[in-house]
């Protein structure tokens, strides 16, 4: 039975959906709660206003009396004075007097007299002594007296409770409609501000806790590379000291057979010359495993990059010739100098430049230059040549420990000198491009 291959555990992919659901829904609710107070509250404050005048008017007018009769006709005389001052407020669009017993007893629309709308928990609410108001659109009524002569795209329903001071109870009710446009405009600019702000602010801290979630993430990512660095350079210190303490003593016996065999068989010199040869390349092999296992430590120092460079170029010189390479330097006349173990600089450029002649057989180009970067305070050196390249899908692979391109390589070049320039606290990046060429840069940081 096949085993499905566990997925690994994307931090940032979680966080950056589950955070942007739930930012996104915690600011939808509270741009709501808050729509509805600021709503709720603008209306409440103006029925108030509107509940005092009217109140004061029926107190001055002594109107409670008016509600204990049962004639609409009466009724209607009576109340037509008084209540038409009401009916013709501005923003005023109706005005209904209901009894106690929830009738209406005048209106400014005569088809609503001696009518009672039920249920209607508003009216209600007003006959027990509070004030009650609620808005709505003409376009979409929900009571059956929400009928206007003309359209009107939104109105307050108030209803103001009347009380019998003398008694202490309520004795009727004034309702009125009302279609306040400043204030309405007003509660839809706020609406847009709560609902803009607090977008704006599920956005800030979306942003905010992405970027740190994401850097979180990196440093996790770093330190479990390391992690794995560490334990892999373990694992290969433990292989490359068994495989040295054992091979070693049998290729140097091989080697020196081989030696007296080129000295004393002629017929054999050929095959005594392959051995020696092979020989030579497994412990090439054996060295670089062992100095890849250990960390590269040294002792950083304030040394001329430029000095090092020539060194390494001027041990290397038979070799570029050898290989019918032209040379060409572009060093930085001024000499930088750069916070480095000059043994472990020297082994990194000589790894780099053998593989710019590895990948020149046929001869080329060989350029290596410096120049120092003030910004970053930093020196950059560059080795470029105009060998067979990398193909692009090895690009990502390069870097890694015992992948390489070469038929007599182990792999271990690149990343060990990664691993040195990075302990440096440097940079060590690689462009290429097949049958074009290779070429590293080198951002190293200056002494101080």
């Amino acid at each position: 039975m096949a085993i499905e291959k566990k997925r690994s555990f994307n931090l940032l992919r979680r966080f950056a959906l589950l955070s942007f659901l739930s930012i996104g829904l915690i600011t939808a609710v509270s741009s709501f709660l808050l729509s509805n107070f600021l709503t709720h509250n603008m209306l409440q404050r103006d029925a108030v206003v509107t509940m005092e005048f009217v109140q004061t008017i029926a107190q001055a007018e002594n109107t409670r009396s008016y509600f204990e009769t049962d004639d609409p006709g009466k009724t209607k005389t009576v109340f037509e004075a008084f209540f038409k001052q009401i009916a013709t407020m501005p923003e005023v669009v109706r005005a209904n007097v209901y009894n106690s017993n929830g009738s209406i007893l005048w209106s400014d629309d005569d088809r609503f007299i001696g009518h009672r709308f039920s249920p209607n928990p508003q009216l209600e609410t007003a006959l027990s002594g509070k004030l009650a108001v609620t808005s709505g659109t003409s376009g979409k009524s929900s009571k059956p007296e929400h009928v206007f002569d003309q359209e009107v795209p939104f109105f307050a329903e108030i209803y103001i409770p009347i009380w019998n001071i003398r008694e202490n109870k309520v004795v009727g009710v004034v309702e009125v409609y009302k279609v306040p446009l400043t204030l309405f405009h007003a509660i839809k600019q706020g609406n847009r501000l709560v609902w803009l702000s607090a977008g704006l602010g599920g956005l800030f801290l979306y942003a905010s806790l992405f970027w740190i979630v994401r850097r979180a993430a990196q440093v996790i990512r770093r330190q479990q590379e390391q992690l794995v660095e560490s334990e892999t350079m373990a694992a290969i210190g433990e292989m490359a000291s068994a495989v040295a303490h054992g091979i070693r003593n049998p290729l140097a016996s091989i080697r020196s057979s081989a030696e007296v065999a080129l000295e004393e068989s002629p017929p054999f010199r050929a095959t005594a010359e392959e051995i020696i040869h092979e020989t030579d390349r497994i412990e090439d092999w054996i060295r670089e495993l062992l100095v890849y296992s250990k960390p590269p430590s040294g002792n950083p120092a304030s040394i001329q990059i430029n000095g090092l460079i020539q060194s390494t170029l001027d041990s290397l010189d038979r070799e570029i010739k050898k290989r019918n390479v032209k040379l060409t330097q572009k060093l930085d006349p001024a000499s930088p100098l750069v916070h480095a173990d000059e043994g472990l600089m020297r082994h990194v450029l000589i790894s780099l430049i053998a593989n710019s002649l590895d990948a020149m057989p046929d001869g080329g180009e060989l350029t290596v230059s410096s120049r120092i970067e003030k910004s970053d305070s930093r020196v950059e050196v560059v080795i470029k040549d105009t060998g067979c390249g990398i193909p692009i899908e090895q690009m990502d692979k390069i870097f890694k420990p015992f992948y390489t391109t070469k038929s007599k390589g182990m792999g271990v070049g690149l990343s060990l000198a990664k691993r040195i320039i990075e302990r440096h606290g440097g940079i060590l990046r690689l462009e290429s491009e097949a049958a074009v060429g290779t070429t590293v840069f080198m951002h190293i940081p200056l002494a101080r």
